[in-house]
């Protein structure tokens, strides 16, 4: 891809930009120093910003790769989203759905450290090595020499200043980032072409995670006006292996792996992102899902629904020994899964009315008869983190509670059809989206149970990218929403005022008060440990007592479904993963695919692999342990 040439209209936007940047900066520290300080200031533009003459650098080469040496490089992956993208951009509009979030994590949002996903230890990737200062929010970076991007140019110190800028810029129509950027970095500073300074706000209890972000190429991004509908379906230029290099639009997106991408040589890196390429379906229906994979149109198939995983697996490539079935047990954050509540819609600004809701959902009868006892009910907003609330239970089934809620929300009379009225004759009715066709029968059997209370929960099935569209735009009455989680908790993007007014945000309900961001304010920026966990196990309590959403269910493993030239490493993949594709460890074996072609062509099957389930970190275990703990002590 040839870098675009800056127009003279985004030349002028970014020089008036950085004129009026520049004037602010100036004028706080005119007020503040006079004419000392800005004679000061000059000195300081003219040398630029230098490193301080004691730094000590810090890094880490002492983990084990991310992936396997036994990885075999090449082959074609098939996968699969339940919608197409809304956008190829990583900015802006529409573009937090799912294939953002995914490509996200195999082509553009490498960062300068992370955190192993089984050590948990900080390495380092875009950086090699780091200086965090005693203030806790100044952090030196030296970059890797050898990064590049996707189109050959190097990744230096003027794409992390250029993505400072462009991620505060009002163009990109991302409120969030703006806001984000805004309320956590005060500077990042160039030092020279591989070493740069980020200045957070504040002082942190996580500099390394608070005050790293992944750069932008300021060779090949015009922004302007015309920037988001312009670049709407542009691959972009990226620093990970992966390139957009084909798209069927409303069918697949295809994606080509770099040759000799600069990432093969890393150490943290081998055994990672291995096939050469990636073909991503649109596939709306998660059971139609199951019929491709018979088709060898997939090669693996992660299994979210517990009637599949119990009822409809005995298939010939499994039972022929062609395909395998796994259930690996992982210890990581849950995420945010339920029923989502509009704050902004008349009837769920009522809290009774909530409430009334939370008490009719029978989880256990619902994990009894249409999940096979798989699950658990997940309790926090912030469940499998050490800031989830100890002492939450879940509301519980109580019909009779719920009818008393509902009458403490004036719905007191019940019409000719059995659902309950107000004095003002507002139905007690709202419309449920839902983005899989597989989620139909659990709904139905909790619409029934709304019912016989006298609620009309009428369901419409959409889209996914078209449902989480409206969620960000709060489009909705009540919406079905599944978030990722990461290592710490983000109650900031989900529950903070700041977001209420603004669509475009992962704010989805519209909640937020004085008292809730002050919490929130207190695990971001605190550096006492005992109060950033009082904070956010209030805060946990405080949202489940306010009932602005009905959590779901969660598992403690992925189970999956793969080919036999499908191979894993040991360990299969991450104490902390949390799906199939975390970081692409898994390889296409070319041996085997020959050898499952010619089986599958003569009807013969292949050795079975019976180990169903694989506990590398201990969670069974665990679960189990506590499980006979708990039936002690009754």
């Amino acid at each position: 891809m040839q870098p675009r040439r800056p127009t003279a209209k985004s030349k002028a936007l970014r020089e008036e930009h950085e004129r009026r940047r520049r004037i602010k900066q100036l004028a706080v520290l005119a007020v503040a120093f006079l004419a000392g300080a800005f004679l000061l200031l000059s000195a300081n533009i003219a040398r630029g910003a230098e490193l301080p003459e004691d730094i000590q650098w810090e890094t880490n080469m002492d983990d084990p790769p991310i992936g396997s040496p036994d990885a075999i490089r090449g082959g074609t992956f098939h996968t699969y989203l339940p919608s197409y993208p809304l956008t190829f951009r990583l900015h802006g509009p529409n573009s937090n759905d799912m294939f953002a979030s995914w490509r996200r994590s195999v082509s553009l949002y490498l960062p300068l450290v992370l955190r192993h996903p089984t050590t948990d230890n900080y390495i380092p990737i875009l950086a090699t090595h780091w200086s965090v200062q005693d203030d806790t929010k100044t952090i030196y970076y030296r970059l890797n020499p050898e990064a590049h991007w996707s189109d050959g140019e190097p990744i230096t110190a003027d794409d992390y200043v250029f993505a400072f800028e462009f991620l505060q810029d009002p163009l990109i129509r991302d409120p969030f980032s703006n806001r984000y950027m805004e309320d956590y970095f005060e500077s990042v500073d160039k030092i020279d072409d591989h070493t740069i300074r980020i200045v957070g706000k504040q002082e942190s209890w996580r500099p390394l995670s608070d005050y790293s972000f992944s750069p932008l190429p300021r060779h090949a991004i015009e922004l302007d006006e015309e920037w988001v509908e312009r670049d709407n379906y542009e691959p972009p230029v990226v620093q990970g292996p992966y390139v957009i290099s084909n798209w069927r639009t409303g069918e697949r997106v295809e994606m080509s792996r770099i040759d000799e991408w600069w990432g093969d040589e890393q150490h943290y890196l081998q055994g990672t992102f291995n096939p050469d390429r990636i073909v991503v379906r649109v596939i709306t229906d998660a059971e139609r899902a199951l019929d491709y994979f018979q088709r060898g149109q997939l090669s693996f198939l992660q299994v979210n629904v517990a009637r599949m995983w119990a009822t409809q697996l005995d298939i010939e490539p499994i039972r022929k020994g062609w395909a395998h079935r796994k259930q690996v047990f992982v210890e990581t954050p849950q995420g945010l899964y339920g029923m989502i509540f509009n704050l902004e819609r008349p009837m769920f600004q009522n809290k009774d009315f909530r409430k009334a809701l939370q008490y009719l959902l029978d989880f256990e009868t619902l994990n009894r008869e249409l999940m096979h006892n798989a699950y658990y009910r997940i309790v926090s907003a912030f469940e499998g983190t050490p800031y989830q609330n100890p002492d939450l239970v879940p509301y519980g089934f109580d019909p009779r509670k719920a009818r008393e809620h509902l009458q403490a929300a004036g719905f007191t009379q019940r019409g000719s059809d059995g659902i309950l009225r107000n004095e003002q004759g507002q139905r007690a009715r709202f419309t449920l989206i839902y983005p899989s066709q597989g989620l139909e029968r659990h709904l139905t059997v909790i619409q029934n149970h709304f019912r016989r209370a006298g609620v009309d929960m009428r369901l419409q099935l959409m889209d996914g990218g078209a449902a989480f569209n409206r969620a960000l735009e709060r489009g909705f009455d009540a919406i079905m929403i599944s978030m990722s989680a990461g290592f710490y908790p983000q109650p900031h993007q989900y529950f903070h005022s700041d977001f209420k007014g603004v669509a475009q945000n992962n704010n989805f309900w519209s909640y937020g008060s004085e008292h809730t961001d002050e919490l929130i304010d207190t695990y971001r920026f605190s550096m006492d440990e005992e109060e950033r966990l009082a904070a956010m196990h209030e805060l946990d309590a405080i949202i489940q007592d306010d009932a602005i959403w009905i959590p779901f269910w969660m598992g403690p493993y992925v189970r999956f479904i793969y080919w036999d030239y499908v191979q894993w490493p040991d360990f299969y993949f991450h104490r902390r993963a949390s799906a199939l594709t975390d970081n692409l460890v898994f390889w296409i074996d070319p041996e085997r695919k020959e050898r499952l072609e010619r089986a599958r062509a003569e009807g013969r099957a292949l050795e079975p692999d019976t180990e169903v389930e694989v506990d590398p970190y201990g969670v069974q275990e665990e679960l189990e342990r506590q499980a006979r703990h708990a039936g002690a002590d009754e």
